[in-house]
């Protein structure tokens, strides 16, 4: 956070207030971050964004200058770059809960699920499917990730959760998915200017044009039906560590 001092003249009266900007995604308070949101849509005055970053009353964020408006647009500027972020900045909404830091106890289905619906919901703009990848991403505290709920408690989402709320669990998505692309470089295959980095087949997975999650998990089971729920269970993090260790050994043959 970045201590900052502002004056301003209130009545003819100069007055002075310090207060804090968030200077990292992960500073970001819930209500900013929807703030954020909510400017991205064009549903939010300037003036109003002030006041939720500078935690100050929108009568006082009204009276600021031209210049020290400037000034804070600089700092804030880091919003405009989508570097990696490991967490969530609101943890819980309308009873339901996000995944933990790093995504630590996601299973493998659980993210199969969201980020397939993510997928879908970004390049259809369609509001049923991020009500269902928001109702996969968020739990009911303390349990566990079911896909035959997924419609029912995307209708929930539906009617509890507010679009600019939606939109900002969706830009936070956006920075743990790159966090996770950084972190299993070999499986998100990131294609460079002029080439393709070439990966064995149904293990990389294109972070700029999608993905098919289903594909990989079935050459995960292969022949082992008995057992294919508990590869869908099995915690994302094993489940990547496993298949960047196949294509390693894949490299070196």
């Amino acid at each position: 956070m970045k201590q900052i001092s502002l004056q301003y003249k209130q009545f003819g009266i100069k007055r002075t207030i310090s207060t804090t900007l968030p200077e990292r995604w992960d500073e970001l308070t819930p209500a900013q971050l929807m703030s954020v949101s909510r400017n991205d849509a064009g549903y939010i005055p300037e003036t109003e964004i002030l006041a939720y970053f500078l935690g100050i009353k929108k009568n006082v964020a009204v009276l600021l200058d031209d210049y020290q408006r400037y000034c804070i647009a600089i700092e804030l500027d880091f919003m405009k770059d989508f570097k990696p972020f490991y967490s969530f900045v609101i943890r819980e909404i309308k009873g339901l809960t996000s995944p933990r830091p790093s995504l630590e106890g996601m299973s493998f289905a659980q993210f199969m699920f969201t980020d397939t619906y993510n997928e879908i919901a970004v390049t259809a703009d369609d509001n049923s499917q991020l009500n269902k990848f928001i109702a996969c991403l968020y739990l009911p505290e303390g349990k566990a990730f079911d896909d035959q709920l997924i419609q029912d408690r995307a209708d929930y989402v539906e009617i509890f959760i507010l679009p600019e709320e939606k939109t900002a669990i969706n830009l936070n998505y956006r920075l743990v998915k790159e966090w996770l692309c950084n972190q299993y470089p070999l499986i998100f295959n990131k294609p460079s200017d002029d080439h393709e980095e070439s990966l064995p087949s149904n293990t990389a997975v294109d972070r700029n044009r999608g993905s098919n999650w289903v594909k990989l998990y079935e050459s995960l089971v292969g022949d082992d039906i008995v057992n294919q729920d508990k590869y869908a269970a099995l915690p994302l993090h094993t489940i990547f560590r496993y298949l960047t260790q196949k294509i390693k050994e894949n490299g070196r043959k």
